[in-house]
């Protein structure tokens, strides 16, 4: 009897195992969801170049929208945070910038060596790096002035790359050179709540120079990028991730010939270049999973989504991500 009865219940166990089919068996599919989307927000709000014209990303899962048919776009692309305006350079270094329906809402001529750009938490103002001087589309931040502590008095000096956080947080990379110690370069970070610069550096990069700085949109995370001095100026070979204006990385993370990725701990994404190697190991834009790949995939739980259908073939990737 005590068989029969064991008999029974291992059938009962396997019959019970064999209807799970899925990572949550005891509620509905419409349930999970709800939950996954809660814990596992989608990635919304990006913006990337494609054969020379603007395209957005309102979510990673959904069909991407073409702002601008005119093929103007040549470099960098920076997204408002309310997702109406887009940024970024023409072929003549002209910044355009336009709205969601890619009507030119302005052409900047005035800022003929920008380095980089991007919108004030409010959208009100472009702040733009033009040579080594910070310029103003809007009304102006009040930022410090540039500071190079670790640098060596008497070098030349030339920022690279600059950013704001949503908090005042500035930061920038700064080249310097002096005859004893050759090239050199620095992150410099200042804190909106203190105004201390602190600098960061990394010489054991493999001869990458540092070259890029970014925020995220909505935080005080931070992408620092190396490129190759041999390779193109703005394609990116590594980069550190800085979580909340930690004075050092997280981690590091490869990357091929993106110009411009933005991290957010957060969610654990990083929207950046993947490299397909079902397409011939093609340049796509992606929103990249940095955590544990999920036993199971669905809309909601967290892994690399790669827009496929954008690929760039061997060419740089401008996005951005807010």
């Amino acid at each position: 009897m005590k068989r029969l009865i064991y008999s029974l219940l291992a059938l009962l166990i396997v019959v019970a195992m064999g209807c799970q089919k899925g990572p949550y068996p005891y509620i509905t599919k419409t349930q999970a969801k709800q939950i996954d989307s809660l814990v596992h927000p989608g990635i919304t709000g990006a913006a990337f170049i494609y054969k020379s014209n603007i395209y957005y990303v309102a979510d990673f899962t959904k069909p991407v929208v073409q702002v601008t048919t005119d093929g103007s776009a040549a470099r960098f692309v920076k997204i408002s945070h309310d997702h109406t305006k887009f940024a970024y350079l023409d072929a003549n270094n002209a910044i355009l910038i336009v709205d969601h329906k890619g009507t030119l809402i302005t052409k900047l001529t005035q800022y003929t060596s920008a380095k980089s750009f991007d919108w004030s938490a409010d959208d009100k103002t472009l702040y733009i790096l033009n040579s080594s001087t910070m310029a103003y589309y809007g009304p102006a931040l009040k930022l410090p002035a540039f500071a190079y502590p670790g640098i060596v008095g008497g070098s030349n000096t030339d920022i690279l790359s600059a950013s704001v956080s949503i908090n005042g947080d500035f930061v920038y990379v700064v080249h310097s050179f002096n005859f004893n110690n050759g090239d050199t370069y620095e992150l410099v970070m200042v804190p909106a709540a203190t105004g201390k610069a602190v600098a960061y550096s990394n010489p054991d990069m493999y001869g990458y120079k540092m070259n890029y700085v970014g925020f995220a949109g909505t935080s005080a995370d931070l992408v620092v990028g190396y490129t190759d001095p041999n390779g193109y100026t703005d394609a990116l070979v590594t980069t550190e991730l800085f979580s909340n204006m930690n004075t050092y990385p997280d981690a590091s993370y490869p990357v091929t010939n993106s110009a411009s990725p933005v991290y957010n701990s957060s969610l654990d994404y990083l929207v950046a270049t993947y490299v397909d190697p079902d397409t011939n190991n093609a340049i796509e834009p992606a929103a990249i999973y940095l955590g544990t790949p999920p036993v199971f995939i669905d809309a909601n739980t967290p892994h690399t989504i790669v827009l496929n259908k954008y690929s760039i073939g061997s060419g740089i990737l401008y996005s951005d991500w807010k």
